[in-house]
């Protein structure tokens, strides 16, 4: 017997009767007695700051809950996706795991995911457990009507910006721009004659990023990137080049540092950034000299003079595998670490939202970033929710970034992208 279906008989019979067997293949039921049993592995990207909040608490629930057993594997995040697709692949996946919402439709679609389990969450059914968090954050975790998973790391972009470089300008640091016409001016000013500094410099070659920032400026001129049935590709089309030929149009491509866009905003050689809350701690953590409010500072995201608001977000979520055997204990375990006085911890301590409901008054993280957050709420954009989402990334991070370098017109670049879409839709 492996190792595996050796687990498996030992939890079937310290159950005793606990779990229902199909075969040869048992698959946990709800226990009756409502207490989690069994040996449970678990994959999260982690962060030093996260570590204060999640550690204590997976020890405290082993302790608590003396049947259950959790190992934690700790993966880079830009490393997580990949590792994940190689685990499933080799019918290997963890019991459970932090997934990008973006990736729940590819997930669900081919068969790797358990649907939640909401009285492990102890709650009575799936709509008691949608009312707990913000409507618009746990959709997101759907796909095809069913809820795969429950956010932990929700985001609504903001405009960064250094007061320190907008001072240097003759720029009022507390009137950062509000529209992308006035980003472009600002950005004229901030530019230094030799292109080592810039105004507002993207986050290039990174897949999320640059759907979150073309979001933002396709959606604003009327445009899409999939139609709304996610069908097509549309990005050829008068919003969709007037956007890229923006985006083409600033900072500086040939800037470089290992961190991308937020080292160089770290360094202070761009003044200023799209990003998300986590960055609020990020940057001190990169330089010492980097206070919220004194050096660098947040404004909501920018729109078109003539447009409509776009608030480009995105959440992390905790799903469970649809292989795990032990499907109730994996969601108990994300039951315990969603508590609302656990969201308030991990917001004051590592900057990350868990949107349950009325996360707009949770204590702990600055309030104007949660001010701000509440206020683009309304215009929340998750971006296209598609089962080929990787492919859909990476065409348009080409047609960005060709675009960008100068190696292709917008016209063509965005001709490209739905010629591409075509193929992998």
């Amino acid at each position: 017997m492996t190792r595996r279906d050796l687990l498996r008989t030992a939890t079937l019979a310290t159950a005793s009767g606990l779990l229902a067997a199909c075969g040869s293949d048992p698959v946990e039921a709800v226990p009756a007695d409502g207490v989690p049993r069994g040996k449970i592995s678990v994959w999260l990207h982690q962060t030093k700051a996260y570590d204060k909040v999640f550690n204590p608490l997976l020890h405290k629930y082993v302790q608590e809950f003396g049947g259950v057993d959790v190992t934690p594997l700790y993966v880079p995040v830009d490393k997580l996706d990949a590792k994940l697709l190689t685990a499933f692949a080799g019918d290997v996946p963890p019991d459970l795991f932090k997934v990008g919402g973006w990736t729940i439709p590819g997930h669900a679609r081919k068969g790797r995911l358990a649907p939640v389990v909401p009285k492990a969450m102890g709650v009575a059914d799936e709509k008691a457990l949608v009312q707990a968090y913000d409507e618009r954050a746990i959709g997101s975790l759907s796909y095809d009507g069913k809820l795969y998973g429950v956010p932990v790391d929700y985001t609504i972009c903001y405009l960064y910006y250094r007061r320190d470089r907008f001072a240097e300008a003759g720029l009022d640091p507390d009137k950062p721009p509000t529209t992308w016409e006035e980003v472009a001016e600002y950005s004229k000013r901030l530019t230094s004659a030799d292109g080592k500094k810039v105004g507002l410099q993207w986050i290039l070659g990174n897949p999320q990023w640059t759907l979150m920032q073309l979001l933002a400026l396709v959606k604003g001129k009327g445009g899409t990137i999939l139609s709304p049935d996610a069908a097509k590709a549309t990005l050829a089309t008068d919003a969709g080049v007037e956007a890229l030929r923006y985006y083409g149009s600033l900072g500086n491509p040939k800037l470089s540092n290992p961190l991308s866009g937020f080292g160089l905003f770290a360094t202070g050689e761009a003044a200023m950034l799209v990003s998300g809350l986590f960055a609020m701690d990020l940057f001190p953590s990169l330089s010492a000299k980097l206070t919220f409010g004194k050096v660098f500072d947040i404004a909501p995201m920018p729109r078109w003079e003539s447009g409509q608001p776009v608030a480009p977000a995105y959440t992390w979520g905790w799903a469970v595998a649809d292989q795990s055997r032990l499907p109730y204990t994996a969601w108990h375990f994300i039951g315990y670490l969603q508590r609302e006085e656990i969201a308030a911890t991990q917001l004051k301590d590592a900057s990350l939202l868990t949107p349950v409901k009325g996360w707009e008054k949770l204590p702990g993280a600055d309030q104007k970033a949660l001010d701000i957050m509440a206020a683009s709420a309304p215009y929340a954009d998750f971006g296209p929710q598609t089962p080929v989402w990787n492919e859909m990334a990476k065409s348009l991070t080409d047609a960005a970034d060709a675009v960008a370098f100068g190696k292709k017109t917008p016209e063509r670049a965005a001709a490209d992208f739905d010629q591409a879409m075509r193929i992998a839709l």
